[in-house]
């Protein structure tokens, strides 16, 4: 008498994950309120940058030159601050589960938990990639306007300068949702990339103290304000890059290892 087996198709593989996260994270209010709160903020903040170029280029000081600035440095200059609106975006996709007890269902769907937390990432990479260059490209146009002739349209220099935003946005999203593993709560994970990557990079970055500038260059916000701005007199843009690189690749090994030794 032969034994007839049956396999059932439970979704537990990484392909079937990254589909269930992709879906998840588009069926929810939050994640389009926040993409409209970045658009937002980077016009208004553009707008500003560029009124700010052209004041300072016909209110100038005794000896200084007028000088053009590229568009881009405006795009950056917005993801300074529309990085914790980035980092809430990746965060929520963690710690929304928890808040809604909903990842005991993520889990029972996907009991190999590694899995879960590389399909999240393999999920969010691309869409914080284009969440930053769109936002910089909104920034550098508004900025450009505003600020008239003191613009420098260069299309070379502002492709370049969109690449480091994405990228930097995809390192520091991902560095957050690492830490949202870890930490759980939307106002604890927020709150910790607040200051690693925002907070803590400025307040030490200003001090004369060189250890304390090393710290702040080290950091991930500082580190990512190195990269954009193609490397400082600490750290090149390239030790940058690998700087971010490894925040973003620890904050996710941490985040899975933990997942894996707590209970959800």
């Amino acid at each position: 008498m032969s034994t007839a087996s049956l396999t059932v198709q439970t979704g537990s593989g990484l392909s079937n994950a990254v589909r269930s996260e992709w879906t998840k994270l588009w069926s929810v209010r939050s994640s389009w309120l926040n993409l409209t709160t970045a658009v937002v903020l980077s016009a208004l903040i553009g707008l500003q940058s560029g009124l700010g170029a052209a004041y300072n280029n016909t209110h100038l000081e005794p000896g200084q030159l007028a000088e053009q600035q590229p568009i881009g440095h405006f795009g950056i200059s917005g993801m300074l601050i529309v990085q914790i609106v980035l980092a809430a975006f990746a965060l929520l996709t963690v710690t929304s589960e928890y808040a809604t007890d909903s990842i005991r269902s993520t889990l029972q769907w996907t009991p190999v938990r590694r899995n879960v937390v590389l399909a999240k990432a393999v999920v969010l990479a691309p869409i914080l990639f284009a969440y930053g260059v769109a936002t910089a490209a909104i920034a550098s146009v508004a900025g450009g306007v505003t600020a008239g002739v003191w613009a420098d349209w260069s299309l070379a220099d502002l492709v370049t300068d969109l690449a480091t935003v994405g990228c930097y946005g995809t390192v520091a999203g991902l560095f957050s949702a690492g830490v949202a593993w870890v930490v759980r709560s939307t106002a604890g994970t927020l709150t910790v990339a607040f200051l690693f990557l925002l907070v803590l990079p400025m307040m030490l970055g200003q001090t004369s103290v060189r250890a304390l500038q090393w710290v702040a260059v080290l950091l991930p916000g500082g580190a990512g304000q190195s990269f954009m701005t193609g490397g400082t007199e600490l750290l090149s843009q390239a030790a940058s890059a690998l700087v971010l690189v490894a925040w973003g690749a620890a904050a996710l090994v941490l985040g899975a290892t933990a997942l894996n030794r707590r209970d959800a």
